[in-house]
């Protein structure tokens, strides 16, 4: 068993199901101690009791600035420090096929979490890390935020600023020996990603992702 992480401590934000769920799995399997993060507590508390000792659960919204703090602050309690911070949480949206059709009303909602709670969640772990030797932050983006596509306008935005934050930011952390890095995954059939749009057809719903 690969033990890279052995004795290292890591926050997964969006960790009940999905990417975040196989990353806390992957994390503790290479010596990792986890913190599961998610705002869905019945799911996380039971990933996290799966995982067993080296796992813990925290019910977080990562929209709310306390929340993210107090995330932190819990992780450095239970398992004395902080070394990977992974900004995984994120939504699609309101899913209209036209962007002439979406009225934007969930757009505040996706900023939040997928940009502000990226945003915050990485300063929040900065501010432990650059007391503390450093660490590493990782930023889930999406190819939706390299590549146009139809659909989604308000998630493609944020993951398109996720990118462009993470490189900026990436700049201005070094100097505390933070390493800031960004993932574009492609579409991965997930519970949170498996749906389909009214009025698109299959061909269509490949193009979006």
């Amino acid at each position: 068993m690969n033990q890279d992480l052995k004795g290292k401590v890591a926050v997964v934000t969006g960790a009940a199901s999905g990417i975040g769920e196989a990353t806390a799995a992957l994390f503790i399997e290479q010596g990792a101690r986890v913190v599961i993060a998610d705002i869905n507590e019945d799911a996380g508390q039971a990933h996290a009791d799966k995982l067993g000792k080296q796992a813990r659960f925290k019910k977080t919204d990562v929209s709310n600035a306390d929340d993210l703090q107090a995330l932190v602050h819990f992780a450095v309690s239970e398992f004395g420090g902080l070394d990977i911070m992974f900004n995984n949480a994120g939504i699609s949206g309101a899913q209209h096929p036209r962007f002439l059709d979406d009225d934007l009303s969930d757009f505040d909602r996706v900023v939040g979490i997928n940009l502000f709670g990226v945003m915050k969640g990485t300063q929040c772990a900065a501010k432990y890390m650059s007391k503390n030797g450093g660490g590493v932050i990782l930023n889930n983006a999406s190819i939706a935020g390299i590549l146009p596509g139809q659909a989604l306008m308000s998630y493609r935005a944020t993951k398109s600023a996720v990118i462009h934050f993470t490189k900026s930011v990436a700049i201005d952390l070094a100097e505390y020996n933070i390493r800031v890095c960004a993932m574009a995954p492609g579409h991965i059939r997930t519970p949170l990603t498996a749906f389909n749009i009214p009025g698109m057809t299959p061909e269509q719903m490949i193009r979006i992702r």
